[in-house]
Formats: structure tokens, sequence, C-alpha cells
């Protein structure tokens, strides 16, 4: 039977049902920070700053040797104000909730998760170092999945269940048709064949399919030995913390370096956060390109994530660069000649990255505004209708404001595609 009339709160807590239930890579990410948001009126360029755990090196023998502590702390920026804006009829609002949510709401909603999702995967591709595969061929093995899940075990990453895998459509096709033949429980196998999808939990990973997975276009490098080198000593920091650095490098060739590109600098291998010793068989430290930098024949400089830091609480490598240390890409392939576009699928642990989404202000003198949100599953979302005189309408819009960041990016993978 149809409702008299749907009332605000339905409709806005209804909205807010189905953008949960719309978001696929931003369901799986940390947003137990968004209470810090959580207050009337918030405009964007708001900014809180989420704090991370202080590290701690420790002394070995009875003498006391007290060691500061220091709390470092990441910037989350409500940037990002969207909207869909569209019109309720009266006769929208007399049906049932279901069709109502069905034929308006749905729609409108999915393009405010698509949104969502897809700034999320845009900073998580520019923010995050770690990286396996081969750009530009989607990987037909677990191995290249594993590799990556041992990346998160070396950087410190808990074995939690709460590790997720986004892969967009053509790389999950290709690795369910690599793996079909596995000799595994009859249920998983069956289930892959029924929805052509990995298991949710294969790998000690959760599988997650999202077209909105962004593809790197790798800057072109030449691959010439040497072409590109360090320039300088004392490149980053002996103590301290900070997100990321500049490196000052020099090239013999022309190429560009596009954000999002990775590279490693030869002698310089990642170390655990906890023990500060190399991991794996001496791997490189990967760097992550944060502004396009064009190379010339000669000098410049990179800024970096993470920032080089090879001594202190917050070591993250084993040693400051040497001088014309070789400057290696990740995308080899790449050359001067052309480029190399790559789907950029991810690993991550939850505390990866993190969203924060406001409560916008409910404005006053209209015919209806509600807004609901969920501290629980950190999302807000406003509806707000009015009739306008000029042509006789009565539009609705519906707003969410909200800023993403890299809480611990190196608690992530990229796996090129």
């Amino acid at each position: 039977m149809a409702n008299t009339m749907l009332t605000i709160s339905k409709i806005t807590n209804e909205a807010l049902m189905v953008l949960e239930n719309e978001l696929t890579f931003t369901s799986e990410v940390n947003r137990e920070y968004d209470d810090q948001f959580a207050v009337v009126g918030a405009k964007i360029g708001n900014t809180v700053n989420v704090r991370r755990p202080g590290r701690f090196i420790g002394t070995s023998g009875p003498a006391l040797n007290v060691e500061d502590f220091n709390e470092t702390s990441v910037p989350v920026v409500l940037n990002t104000q969207f909207h869909v804006d569209t019109q309720f009829t009266t006769q929208d609002l007399a049906l049932s909730l279901d069709m109502f949510s069905d034929r308006v709401l749905k729609p409108c909603v999915a393009a405010l998760a698509n949104r969502i999702d897809r700034d999320g995967l845009v900073m998580a591709k520019n923010n995050t170092a770690n990286i396996v595969g081969v750009a530009g061929t989607p990987p037909t093995g677990l191995i290249t999945y594993l590799t990556a899940g041992a990346y998160l075990d070396a950087e410190g990453a808990p074995r939690d269940g709460r590790r997720a895998v986004v892969v967009e459509p053509f790389t999950a096709a290709t690795i369910v048709d690599s793996l079909k033949g596995l000799f595994v429980p009859d249920a998983t196998i069956a289930e892959q064949y029924r929805k052509g999808l990995m298991g949710r939990d294969s790998g000690g990973m959760n599988w997650r399919l999202d077209q909105n997975v962004v593809s790197q276009t790798f800057g072109a490098w030449a691959t010439t030995a040497g072409a590109i080198t360090v320039n300088g000593a004392n490149q980053g920091l002996a103590s301290g913390w900070t997100y990321t650095s500049t490196i000052n490098i020099s090239s013999t060739q022309i190429g560009t370096l596009n954000v999002g590109d990775v590279f490693t600098i030869a002698g310089v291998y990642a170390v655990n956060p906890q023990n500060r010793q190399a991991y794996g068989n001496n791997k490189l430290r990967n760097f992550c390109v944060q502004s396009t930098v064009s190379l010339t024949n000669g000098n410049t400089s990179v800024t970096v994530f993470p920032a080089l830091i090879y001594g202190g609480q917050f070591q993250n490598c084993t040693a400051s660069p040497a001088i014309a240390a070789a400057v290696t890409p990740f995308n080899i392939a790449s050359t001067t000649a052309g480029a190399v576009v790559s789907p950029q699928n991810i690993l991550f642990h939850r505390n990866a990255y993190t969203l924060a989404v406001a409560d916008l202000e409910l404005p006053e003198g209209v015919h209806f505004a509600g807004r609901a949100s969920d501290k629980e599953i950190g999302l807000s979302i406003r509806v707000v209708r009015q009739y306008t005189i000029n042509n006789d309408a009565i539009p609705t819009r519906l707003d969410v404001l909200y800023g993403w960041a890299p809480l611990y990016g190196e608690l992530a993978c990229r796996i090129a595609a």
C-alpha cells in the first residue's frame, strides 16, 4: 500500500542506505575518524589532522635512554562537495518507499557513490609506492597478488581479515580464468564459475570488483642504464618524520615523470617499520612521484612518497642514496618513444586510507531539508527540496561533502595490469 506522502526523514535515511550499498572500494577503507567532522555547517576546505601512532627504537642494557614521543599526523581536507540534482513530483512522493527508492533514489545515489569511489581510487593510486606486476599485462598467476601481500606483511600490516584487493573487470577475468583448474574446495570453484569472480576470501584477501579502478599513464623514461641518477649527497632525512620529501636527480636524456610513477634508487633498501632491517632479499624502497616533472638534459628535483628517512624512529630505508646512484623506473616498458597505460589494481589493509564525510548545513526557508548520518558507517548525506517560482518546479538536490587521504600508504600495494 502506498504511503500518503514520503517524509524527508524517510527519503534521507533511504538515500544513506542506498549510498552505503553502492560503495565498493570505499566500503573497505578506514572511516573511524569521521566523527571529527560531524559538525553542523561544515564547509569545503575544512581540515583535520588525523593522528598516527608514535614509534620507538629501544635500547639494550641497563642504562636509561629516554626517547622523545613523536606523534605524527596526516591532514584530511574536505575538498569535494558533490551533488546530484533532480525533481521529485508529488506523484513520486506518493509512491511506496521501495518504488521511490528504485525509481528515483538509486540512480541519483549511484552517481554520488561512483564519484566518491573514483576519487578514492585516484588518491590511492597516487599515494601508494609499493607496486608489483607488469605494466600493460594483466597478471595470470596468484603469485603476483601473494607478492603484493608479502609487501604488506613486510611493512607491518596485520593479518586481521581486513585486507582487500580491488580489481577492474578485465584483470578479474584474467585471474579467474587462470585459476579455474586449481584443486580447491568445490564450493569455492563453483562460486567462481557461477559469478565469474574470485571468492570473497581467497589468497588471504577479500576480492572486490570495481569499474572505478584508475589507470596510470607512466611517464616516458629512458631505459638506458644510468640515464637518470641521484644528484648530490645527503638526500633524505636522518631522523624525524614527514609525509613527502624531495630528491634531486640528474638526467642525460629528455623524459617525463608523471604523478603516480614509481622508481627505486640503487642501494636504498626498504626496511620493516619495527625492526628497521631490510626485508626480503633486500628489496629496494619504492618511491611514488607526487608531482609531474619534465626531465631534461640536466638537473631537476622530484617530490616523492614516502619521504626518504634513513634513521631515527620513523626510518623506512637503509641509507641516504650515494651520489650518482642509479634511478630505475618500475615501468621499464616505457621509453622516450611512448608511455605505457596500466590499470592500477590495489591490495590494501583497511588502515591504508581514510575517508571523511561531513554533515552539511541544513538551509532554512525551503520546502524541506533533511540530513542522515551514521557514525558507524561513516557517511552523511543531505537532501534539500525547494519550489522555484521562475519555472514552477520543485527541484531536489542530494549532497555529500567528503575528503580522502592516505593514512598509512605503506599498508597497500598496487598491482599493475
